[in-house]
């Protein structure tokens, strides 16, 4: 059992820490495992402890556990560096910096520290210090082939920030007659520094033959149609030129991204930008970023400028070619961006026949029409595709062949619902509801929905699409003991009906629809299926931001596949989301 919990530990041990030089370059160095100082028990059990933290990214409790570890164990270069790894993911770099800086004394010949202090001393933007520490670190030979050269890469890095152009050329002396586009770039930005122009030429034509990002090749493109003009022989290839410190910044911006540090990113970006540097592209992956951090006022501001970019280019004689235009859906894409952003609040005005237009169960035959106003609050309502909302709403029977209709049937409500994953449409919702009508009650109301949906959005690039959707939910009355699990599932084909209008759809489908109430009168299942066809038009749009409301008419005929009444029979909605 103890050789297997050293094994697991030396295992961790290799992926944790991460020379956080590396993650910033390259996906990761990892430190291999020095085995000159064993952990004694009590260290070796809290610093388990807080690689497990760290695998479950519970950061403050894998720093408690390595402090705890180093006060068993104070002159342990393991432990020390494993603080150093929890203080830089954790963010506290000043921190992380006096922490590293104590180790470098400390440990005056040891190349991870020298390549962890590198690293942070690029964060701190002191290219210069972390030139000479990764020039330290590489002289290790403990490291692996993919680990040299990555430090080679962060050396060369620093070096060119550091406006030392033949340093980072010396830093890739064993490395350039590498083709990959992560060498080839170094070789051309430092070439053109030093004026070299056909070695810039050849190295960047090298980049771009073998760039396999997007981001890559943008850049091997500008620094090729540097190289090549005539007039910037001593001007554009100057280290203090604006056109190559942009270039070198959004560079580093995509250095920060492929290490997931988007605000780091994000200022390298707009640093970028700062010096006229940027195309429509950079500004676009700029508002990713921003989005990604909860700044929703700076994203649509780039995604706006994105969009202005490629307008600007599409218009001028010299602008981008067919495989640098913006592409109609990317355009789409970036214009709804912005529309979830900027919303703040809606409102919603539906009716329905047999089934409630809010979930909620009602007789046979029967309309109930309902409204609801909602608020998304500014800085939480929307961050990142996560989505919190306070709303209030009211509903009645507007028609009901065994039952009242109209004010005694009005059923008031106010609540909040919580959309906590980005990716996932898990949605939680609670609510009071509050009697208006005779016949109507208190109660409170808990519910979990979720769903997955494919084409429900408009397609502006094509005129036929699949589309289908699956929502499931669960509701649960406090007061009544009551609940309700609702599912509906869809598949069929949208098409656009171009001739009337470009924003009008159509959705011929089959539809699976259900419940169960537990405390239905006699069936507590209903389950039915048949065919449905919806129509959808949509408004309310601008330049900047796509159509942020629609009206929506939906009639099914089920079938029934228990016996319960209500899954039978014509089903009509229509819901205006405004």
């Amino acid at each position: 059992m103890k050789t297997e919990r050293a094994s697991r530990f030396t295992l961790r041990h290799l992926r944790w820490p991460i020379a956080a030089a590396v993650w910033a370059l390259c996906h990761g160095v990892s430190i291999a495992e020095q085995a000159a100082q064993p952990l004694q028990p009590d260290a070796y059990f809290r610093a388990d402890r807080a690689y497990r933290a760290i695998d479950a990214n519970k950061l403050d409790d894998a720093e408690a556990a390595t402090r705890a570890a180093l006060a068993v164990q104070p002159d342990s270069l393991q432990l020390n560096l494993l603080l150093l790894d929890v203080l830089t993911r954790k963010g506290q770099l000043d921190a992380a910096r006096a922490q590293a800086d104590a180790l470098v004394q400390k440990y005056p010949n040891e190349p991870r520290v020298y390549a962890q202090h590198g690293f942070l001393a690029q964060r701190a933007s002191d290219p210069a210090t972390a030139e000479q520490d990764f020039a330290h670190a590489v002289q290790g030979t403990d490291w692996t082939v993919q680990e040299q050269r990555n430090l080679h890469l962060a050396w060369s890095d620093s070096a060119y920030s550091a406006k030392h152009p033949q340093a980072a050329l010396d830093a890739l002396s064993t490395l350039q007659g590498q083709p990959d586009a992560d060498v080839q770039l170094r070789l051309a930005q430092s070439r053109l520094q030093l004026g070299d122009r056909d070695g810039a030429t050849q190295a960047a034509t090298l980049a771009e033959e073998h760039a396999t990002d997007p981001a890559q090749k943008r850049y091997a493109k500008a620094l090729l149609a540097e190289a090549m003009t005539p007039q910037a022989q001593g001007e554009a290839t100057s280290p203090d030129d604006p056109r190559v410190i942009g270039q070198r910044e959004l560079n580093e911006a995509y250095s920060h991204l492929r290490a997931r540090d988007d605000r780091a990113a994000l200022a390298a970006f707009q640093r970028g930008f700062a010096n006229g540097q940027g195309t429509w592209m950079h500004y676009a992956d700029a508002a990713y970023a921003a989005k990604r951090l909860g700044d929703n006022p700076t994203a649509i501001s780039l995604f706006r400028q994105s969009l202005d970019h490629a307008d600007a280019d599409a218009k001028s004689d010299g602008g981008s070619n067919g495989n640098d235009s913006l592409p109609a859906d990317r355009r789409f894409g970036y214009r709804r961006e912005v529309e979830q952003m900027q919303r703040t609040f809606g409102m919603v005005l539906s009716g329905a026949y047999q089934t409630s237009a809010f979930g909620l169960p009602n007789t046979v035959s029967a309309a109930q029409g309902g409204a609801e106003v909602y608020w998304q609050p500014p800085g939480i309502g929307y961050r990142d595709g996560s989505i919190f909302q306070l709303f209030v709403r009211g509903y009645d029977s507007v028609y009901d062949r065994n039952g009242a209709t109209g004010l005694p049937t009005a059923q008031g409500s106010v609540g909040a619902r919580y959309k906590p994953i980005k990716d996932l449409n898990l949605v939680f919702t609670a609510e009071r509801l509050f009697r208006i009508g005779q016949q109507t009650t208190n109660d409170t109301l808990l519910r979990i929905g979720f769903s997955t949906d494919q084409g429900l959005d408009l397609q502006v690039t094509k005129p036929r699409w699949q589309t289908w959707q699956v929502y499931g939910e669960g509701a649960y009355f406090l007061n009544q003991g009551r609940m309700i699990l609702s599912t509906e599932m869809r598949y069929g084909h949208t098409w656009m009906l171009n001739s009337i209008s470009d924003h009008l759809t159509v959705y011929p489908h089959v539809v699976l629809a259900g419940d169960h109430d537990n405390k239905a009168i006699g069936q507590q299942l209903a389950l039915g299926v048949g065919p449905g066809i919806n129509f959808r038009y949509w408004f309310r749009e601008t330049q900047y931001s796509a159509p942020a409301s629609w009206l929506d008419l939906t009639v099914q005929y089920r079938l029934p596949l228990t016996h319960a009444d209500r899954a039978k029979g014509v089903v009509a909605r229509a819901i205006l989301w405004f």
